[in-house]
């Protein structure tokens, strides 16, 4: 137990010291990379601006960029290193001029180079970049331009130094077990062993044994299509991309002047070609680069949306609307009283169709009460209105209403077969629970309604007594 103990207290104590190594480093160097433009159109030219800033006892070291810094990514123009001196720091500034014919989302894994203190070289790499490529809208297919083949010889393509290869081949449980130091001499390695196995294909096909050579297309760009001989490369070309038509294969014998592809004539990159289709492939990216720092917005909108579900779907879940509707010209009970006596005309019941005469009671009744009282009964049940008539009505009145509802719904539901004394005591409850809870504003509106008229007609008679008075001076005076 004390041993176990021992060794986690020296482990805690080795993290502690590697973490403080890491942070002295930290301080003593930044790094950073960054495209210019975050979107392009195909074969437009961009920037890759690299930035460093190291302790003045360091020093930086740019690798040479040949041909491409990433399978899609083609390298136009390394510029010169820009050194900056401060007080205890140097800040290098590094532009390289890039282009892709790989539409989408081309990355590039990182920037490597490599910072020297006294004797010691140590291999660092920065974050990932990323630049989306959009396509052409319109291409110039007229004229095009049909590449030959001015020598004979055998067709070869750049291997860019088997990144590809060796990254593929090298499990990532290798590359997080081993330090930067040691990857990078497993890369090497892999790197000499895959150069020999082509040396030696290469040679099988073509007859090419000059190594100098050999190692020239090894290192090329996969782009660069090569003719060769057994005296060494004759000619070469870039294949552009994506708008190219191939029509030979690796290794495969040409003559001279024939076909090797066709290379699509671009427009000139205007305005016009700015304006492409905005695809989904873009949107994600773009979404992407949202989500990374505004991952915060995303959360809290989610939040609002969860907490507005919550509470219309269980917080309100039991609370039932109520719904008013506008009283028509006719009083409630009027409208009711009439189709009541037409119900009560028909016998429908008589007739055999007793669930028929309920469902029409029922109807009335409800109308009568949506009207009347302005509760939404049609859409409820008959405990929700009994419910809702607890304390706004008489007793007597509540229990008519309730045999109404009750009878019905048994008739309706249960299938019961109502006696015609029931039959009879649900329309003359029905009539009765009309006349009793009706509203009594007849006489009260008749005697406004006079009084109004009786004032308009007084005034009426005091404006024509008042004219008349006008005029019968104006006619004695004149």
């Amino acid at each position: 137990m004390n041993v176990n103990r021992r060794n986690i207290r020296n482990f805690i104590v080795l993290l502690c010291l590697l973490s403080s190594v890491n942070l002295v480093y930290a301080q003593e160097y930044q790094l950073s990379a960054k495209f210019d433009k975050d979107t392009i159109i195909v074969g437009e030219h961009n920037g890759v601006h690299i930035e460093a800033k190291l302790s003045k006892h360091l020093q930086l070291l740019f690798p040479e960029y040949k041909d491409t810094l990433s399978s899609q990514v083609e390298v136009l123009l390394d510029s010169e290193t820009k050194i900056t001196e401060g007080d205890n720091f140097r800040i290098y500034n590094k532009n390289i001029l890039v282009t892709s014919f790989d539409t989408g989302r081309n990355v590039i894994a990182g920037i490597h180079f490599m910072v020297v203190e006294n004797a010691d070289t140590n291999y660092y790499i920065t974050d990932s970049i990323s630049t989306f490529v959009k396509p052409y809208v319109l291409l110039d297919t007229i004229p095009v331009d049909t590449i030959y083949s001015n020598r004979a010889g055998f067709v070869v393509y750049g291997k860019d130094g088997f990144k590809k290869e060796i990254e593929k081949y090298i499990p990532d449980s290798i590359k997080q077990s081993l330090s930067s130091d040691s990857l990078l001499i497993v890369k090497e390695a892999m790197k000499e062993q895959l150069t020999q196995l082509f040396s030696s294909e290469l040679t099988q096909h073509t007859g090419l044994y000059n190594q100098e050579e050999i190692l020239k297309i090894a290192e090329s760009s996969t782009q660069k299509m090569f003719i060769v001989d057994k005296g060494g490369i004759v000619e070469d070309f870039i294949v552009a991309g994506s708008v190219d038509t191939v029509f030979v294969q690796e290794y495969q014998q040409v003559q001279q002047n024939q076909a090797l592809f066709t290379l699509y004539r671009i427009k000139d990159i205007n305005d016009e070609l700015y304006n492409t289709p905005f695809n989904w492939a873009e949107f994600w990216y773009y979404f992407k680069i949202y989500l990374a720092k505004y991952w915060w917005a995303l959360v809290l909108l989610l939040l609002v949306i969860g907490a507005i579900v919550y509470f219309f779907k269980f917080y309100k879940k039991d609370i039932k609307p109520t719904f008013f509707k506008i009283k028509p010209q006719l009083p409630a009970h009027i409208i009711a009283l009439e189709k009541l006596e037409n119900i009560h005309k028909q016998k429908i019941w008589a007739k055999g169709q007793v669930k028929e005469y309920h469902v029409q009671l029922t109807d009335v009744v409800r109308e009568y009460i949506e009207n009347r009282f302005g509760i939404y009964a049609v859409e409820m049940t008959s405990s929700e209105i009994l419910e809702a008539f607890v304390n706004l009505v008489s007793e007597v009145d509540f229990m008519k209403l309730r045999q109404i509802l009750e009878i019905a719904d048994a008739v309706k539901f249960a299938k019961y077969q109502a006696l015609q004394n029931e039959n009879d005591l649900s329309l003359r409850n029905s009539f009765e629970f009309v006349e009793s809870t009706k509203e009594i504003i007849e006489e009260n509106s008749k005697e406004i309604k006079a009084e109004a008229e009786i004032e308009i007609l007084r005034e009426e008679t005091e404006q024509t007594l008042s004219k008349a008075k006008d005029t019968q001076k104006d006619e004695t005076n004149g």
